[in-house]
């Protein structure tokens, strides 16, 4: 199963910019469009939170059935796993925060954590039937809930005999305080850590085990360089997406979305080889083009963008028009499935959870850095003087 599924997860990136350049193209209606997602762009930027939401439809449990082919994960685990989601909500603020973290454009003399404190963000893990976990960033602390019941019922569709009897097991195997941390969470309450002190820790110990890693200082793309980007990106595959106003409806408008793929790539690939600030430039510089042509038959790739009453509602991508541009696309269709991003932004937002433990995570966090620091100076002393 590795080669199919990693045609498909590298096939859905194809509609990634296409779709995102769809909301540029024309159609018949096209100023009615054009105003639906300028309406769109404004209720996410006045949002106070929205939620983007990963998710797999598949009707016929074909992809589940492919998946599970090989005999080393359970039909039904694969079931359950794949009408699953990821549910990222955030608030437009705290996105600008990330975004110009990321691009090293944060707030010049202040530290990572400090400008952390202006963050809110969540992520929740669903399965089929439940949420298993979820992890909230509000104000500089990490909240982590985990449901250990949900969690145990897919362990033991996965083969493991007694879940509990492990988790007991590990807990009791490591400091007294794990016990306590079990308990509360086995009891259904939230597990918080400040990052304030330890996110610094942390990009210090990345920093010593990993030196020069992130490369010279200002090899790091900017915001504005980064925009650019996008913009030439965004241009450069434009022409070869095309969108047809499915039903002219601005209730529920759906745009159906075609990507001639090939050419769409070749184009991308070009603005990317030029763009020497990129972290990997260097690796695609020696990329030829026909490589290409070698792996991606000449035909679209389609999917689907959802517009309600000027509310950017749904991106979907059509799996099997994906597999059908590899060269060697195999004889498993699997006709009927998606993927689908949802976008909701009336969610509610990011805030502090109740029912929180008194659990101190901090002090075993400190305990386990210790050791591990001394356990990496203790090896680099040895290294020092080593024949």
């Amino acid at each position: 199963m590795a080669r199919p599924s990693r045609r498909l997860a590298a096939g859905t990136l194809v509609l990634a910019l296409p779709l995102a350049a769809a909301a540029g193209c024309g159609t018949e209606k096209k100023r009615t469009i054009k105003a639906e997602f300028a309406a769109a762009s404004t209720n996410l930027q006045d949002a106070r939170a929205a939620a983007f939401t990963l998710r797999f439809n598949d009707p016929n449990g074909t992809v589940a059935k492919l998946a599970s082919q090989d005999g080393s994960t359970p039909p039904e685990l694969m079931t359950s796993l794949l009408k699953g989601s990821i549910t990222y909500v955030v608030d437009p603020a705290s996105d600008k925060r990330l975004k110009d973290l990321q691009n090293a454009a944060g707030t010049p003399g202040a530290t990572l954590s400090e400008q952390l404190k202006d963050v809110n963000f969540a992520f929740i893990v669903r399965d089929d039937r439940s949420a298993l976990g979820e992890l909230r960033v509000v104000g500089g602390v990490l909240y982590a809930h985990v449901d250990l019941t949900a969690i145990g019922r897919l362990a033991a569709a996965g083969g493991v005999d007694d879940f509990d009897a492990t988790l007991d097991e590990a807990a009791a195997s490591g400091p007294p305080e794990l016990g306590t941390a079990l308990a509360d969470v086995r009891a259904g309450k939230w597990i918080k850590l400040d990052l304030s002190k330890y996110i610094e820790q942390f990009k210090e110990l990345a920093d010593e085990l990993t030196p020069g890693l992130g490369g010279a200082a200002g090899d790091t793309p900017d915001a504005a360089a980064l925009s650019d980007l996008g913009k030439r990106l965004f241009g450069a595959v434009k022409p070869y997406v095309t969108v047809t106003d499915a039903n002219d409806s601005s209730a529920d408008r759906v745009l159906d979305v075609k990507v001639q793929a090939r050419p769409a790539l070749k184009a991308a690939l070009k603005i990317l080889q030029t763009t020497k600030s990129l972290p990997f430039a260097e690796a695609l510089v020696d990329v030829d083009p026909t490589v290409i042509d070698d792996n991606v038959l000449d035909g679209p790739a389609t999917g689907t963008i959802t517009l309600k009453s000027g509310h950017l509602s749904q991106f979907t991508v059509d799996i099997e028009s994906i597999r059908k541009l590899a060269k060697d696309p195999g004889k498993d269709s699997v006709a009927g499935a998606e993927v689908i991003v949802d976008i909701d932004d009336r969610a509610d937002e990011v805030t502090v959870p109740d029912n929180v433990s008194s659990f101190d995570v901090g002090a075993l966090l400190d305990q386990l850095l210790q050791g591990f620091s001394e356990g990496v100076g203790a090896g680099v002393s040895a290294g020092s003087f080593s024949g």
